[in-house]
């Protein structure tokens, strides 16, 4: 088994969460490389998208962000029991918090942001609360921003003298001068997938040049070309775990059309196995090579498509060099085949080493080998209504470490619990 012991510090260390949709209250430690593993619509996409949410925010602002989740009240927790009319009271707010490592030389940093409702119903929200601290070698910088009772903010450090509008973040301004343009554009620079076959199979205009793949998928075409053009190694290692998920599969490549952008694949049409990965280790895989035939992208399975996707979002140029801090993908393992759903762990192992990875999923088959260590593991359940995110117990985790092959069984009969629940108690003990 694979721990992350030898890695850089994760971006994002620690990620709190109150009262985000179904996150009544938790706090989740991060790694290199964290599993988000649960059963269906128990709260893994609600966890990532309070960590997007503080991206798209400051991105745009608090107004959009909401907007685009559809209304503070859809954002907002419900709480309580039913009421007569049958639905549950709303909270009041919500708030994020986050502690990352900027540098690889020990600089630190934590934000936080709080959002709730307008008692007065004037704005569609205000800020309530908005902190920030730097702690890099040789400086320091914070501030720190609350509401206060005449509905005015209350701003200590970063520009003397801001004056903010209730709705408004602060980062965003004091992000134009340093220190703290390092944290807003690592922050900004987060990318989460939730990948669609329709948009990776799509024409892209290649005279606006994309140097990083869409959070749905777009650009799929240029990102294959730049890695090839660029970075020909990590594109034939994106090929060998293509090679490994989809049978006689020997790569895909950027297809262009005119001005536009797409994808085909090549695959082997001789004799199977051994003439294939003779083909392979002889490098006889490309168009006009000996059984060697292009497939365009209409013609190609969803698994094909939806694992070239993934495996873009891993190895694309940006993640390799770090510009991208974080990647978050939602159930890799859709439409590939159960047996070979365990090989792509592989890739993203290989990531975690260069930029932070977050996977959620609710398959045991991706958990399905000795690469997964324990330690990577935050279980995620819902329990009367409400999302509980937690590692491993201690005793669990050394009895797979044991026998690392019961990993994957104990997840299909939901025997992996968080350790501790929300208000301390503890879970269950495997």
């Amino acid at each position: 088994m694979t721990s992350t012991d030898d890695q850089a510090p994760p971006f994002i260390s620690r990620v709190r969460v109150q009262g985000f949709r179904s996150l009544a209250e938790c706090d989740v430690r991060l790694g290199p490389l964290t599993v988000l593993a649960g059963f269906n619509a128990s709260g893994k996409s609600n966890f990532l998208d309070a960590i997007r949410f503080v991206r798209d925010a400051l991105a745009y602002s608090p107004a959009h962000a909401i907007a685009e989740r559809g209304g503070l009240e859809s954002v907002l927790r419900r709480v309580g029991t039913a009421g007569e009319s049958g639905g549950k009271e709303i909270a009041d707010s919500f708030l994020i918090a986050l502690e990352l490592a900027l540098r690889p030389d020990g600089g630190r940093a934590t934000y936080e942001v709080c959002i709730g409702r307008d008692p007065t119903d004037e704005f569609t929200h205000l800020v309530l609360r908005e902190s920030c601290s730097l702690r890099l070698p040789g400086e320091d910088a914070s501030f720190s921003t609350d509401l206060s009772s005449k509905r005015k903010r209350d701003v200590k450090g970063g520009i003397p003298g801001a004056r903010l509008h209730p709705k408004e973040l602060l980062l965003p301004v004091v992000g134009r001068l340093a220190p703290y343009d390092e944290l807003l554009r690592a922050l900004l620079a987060m990318r989460f997938y939730e990948l669609e076959t329709d948009v990776l199979r799509g024409l892209d205009d290649t005279r606006l040049r994309r140097t990083q793949l869409g959070e749905r998928g777009e650009h799929l075409g240029q990102v294959l070309g730049l890695l090839a053009a660029q970075h020909p190694s990590f594109k034939e290692s994106l090929d060998g775990f293509m090679r490994w998920l989809i049978p006689s599969l020997l790569g895909v490549d950027q297809r262009l059309q005119g001005d536009y952008a797409t994808i085909q694949a090549r695959f082997w049409t001789g004799d199977p196995v051994l003439p294939f990965w003779n083909a392979v280790n002889s490098n006889a895989v490309h168009s006009g090579d000996p059984y060697v035939e292009v497939f365009q992208s209409e013609q190609l399975s969803e698994g094909t498509v939806r694992g070239t996707g993934v495996l873009a979002a891993l190895f694309q140029p940006d993640a390799l060099t770090g510009a991208i801090p974080l990647v978050a993908i939602e159930e890799p393992e859709i439409a590939i085949h159960p047996a070979r759903v365990a090989g792509l762990f592989d890739a993203i192992k290989e990531t975690s080493i260069r930029t932070q990875v977050i996977v959620t999923t609710q398959s045991s088959d991706l958990l399905d080998t000795e690469e997964v260590h324990p330690s990577l593991l935050r279980i995620v359940e819902m329990v009367d209504g409400v999302t509980r995110i937690g590692e491993l117990s201690d005793h669990t985790q050394r009895n797979l470490l044991k026998t690392p092959s019961h990993l994957a069984d104990m997840h299909r009969q939901g025997h992996l619990r968080p350790a501790a629940s929300v208000d301390g108690g503890q879970g269950p003990q495997q």
